[in-house]
Parts: structure tokens; sequence; C-alpha cells
């Protein structure tokens, strides 16, 4: 991280979206009510010269507490933060794709009918919930999903239009749910790749791809709106344990439009 040329022109930019952000979570979220600023910065500056992978930001973390406490605020905060939301919009029976620790899968699983598929190795730890492999969504067939659900996948996935139109083509789902982080005025592409990088090759070691796919609200109604009818339904702006919002889309399928 410390020794690309791109991170160092981008740097100032950077640090200055995630000092206040980062606080932010401390405050809210870790129980830094009295530190957060201080902290936020201690973290930054680490990250900045010791780079994601780095011992010394590990420790620092651990000996801080605040490794602990930023993912208990992701393991138990940010499902209920989310799910309350989410879950009235999955029609029917749901996939969740690409389900991460599983820990919305099981928020979700409380008032849906939800099942988890992931890749094999993707997530060191054990999931929240019983997780198929990916590679057994592909043998469901037709009719057997209503809702394909994606929560903060597809900025994930190199080509996410591939993974979309496989689940389109293989399970035919009438509706589509998307869960994502999109760039504002405020909140910059360079600063979602930061903060990608930091959760997973630092608070944790997860083998998730950090592409940098992120778009726009309008961006990601343009590219789910090839298709089906796709709408912007919630904007959530205090998630537990994420210094940004969250935007939950839709996408209804009409007749033949998941050929």
């Amino acid at each position: 991280m410390k020794a690309t040329p791109s991170l160092e022109r981008c740097w100032p930019g950077i640090r200055a979206e995630a000092l206040q952000a980062v606080a932010t979570v401390f405050e809210r979220d870790c129980g830094q009510q009295e530190q957060s600023l201080a902290r936020a910065s201690q973290l930054l500056d680490l990250l900045h010269a010791q780079g994601f992978r780095s011992r010394e930001v590990k420790e620092w973390l651990a000996e801080t507490g605040l490794g602990a406490a930023w993912n208990a605020a992701l393991d138990g905060g940010r499902p209920r933060s989310v799910a309350p939301y989410l879950a009235p919009l999955l029609a029917g029976r749901t996939a969740d794709v690409l389900s991460g620790s599983g820990t919305l899968t099981s928020a979700l699983a409380r008032t849906a009918d939800v099942d988890a598929y992931e890749r094999v190795g993707a997530y060191p730890t054990e999931p929240a919930v019983q997780t198929r492999p990916l590679d057994a969504l592909w043998d469901m067939g037709t009719g057997v999903y209503d809702t394909a659900l994606f929560a903060t996948v597809l900025h994930h996935e190199p080509d996410p239009a591939l993974l979309v139109e496989r689940v389109l083509i293989t399970l035919r789902p009438t509706r589509l749910a998307v869960v994502e982080n999109c760039l504002s005025d405020t909140v910059s592409n360079e600063f979602h790749d930061f903060m990608d990088a930091f959760f997973n090759l630092c608070l944790n070691d997860f083998a998730v791809d950090c592409p940098g796919e992120h778009r726009t609200i309008e961006g990601w109604l343009d590219f789910l709106g090839q298709y089906g009818d796709a709408r912007l339904v919630h904007q959530l702006k205090d998630v537990t344990g994420i210094p940004f919002p969250y935007e939950i889309f839709v996408v209804d399928l009409g007749p033949g439009d998941e050929e």
C-alpha cells in the first residue's frame, strides 16, 4: 500500500474522507466516545505507513480493542441495521448469492425464507448460517427461488454482469434485491477501495476481490435497469460498523426479462 504512487497522489483526499467517517464508527459503534477522532487518526496514519497486512496495524487493533469491537459491530449491528428494511423486499424464497459471513442471512431468516450460497474457501471462519457452495446454486434449476439477493456483492465482482446474468439464466427469479455502497459527492471511489481493502485484508483476512466496481446511485440504476424495472427503495445513512451509507435496490423482472 505505502509504495504505490497512485495511493500517494490520492492519500490526502482519502484521509480527509476517512477521518471523520472512521471516527463516527468508533464513537457510535465501538465505545470510543472520548477518543474517536484521535484513534481514527492513529489508525489511518498506521495504515498509510505500514500497509493493510502489517502486523503492527493488526496488533494495534488488538491492543486497543477496536478490532474486536468493529467486528462485533459488523457481525451483530450491521445485520440489525439492514434486515428490517431488506426483508420485506424479498418476495417468496430467496437465494442469498455470495452470503459472506452469513450474519445478514441469519437476521433475514427470522422473517424471510432465505438460503445462503458462497464460494468455497472465501471466508476463513464458520458462517453464521448453513451455507451451500455457490456451484450448487447452478444445479437448482428454475422455479426454486423467487428472489436473488446480492448484498454488497456486485462491487466486488470483476464482471458483475456475468454473475447477475448467470443467476437470471439459471434460476429465473422474479426479483433481484441489491444492497450497495454508492459513490456520491462525499464518498469517492478511492475511499471505497481503501475501506474494502481495510475490511478484507486488515480487519479480517477474506479471499474477496476489491476490483473497484463502485457506481453512483444513477450508475447502479442504469446497470440494473438492463435486466428489468429497477428502482432505489431505501438509503440507509447509519449502518452499524459501516463508514458510508447503504442503498437498497430492487429489480422486478417482467415476462422474458430473465432470458
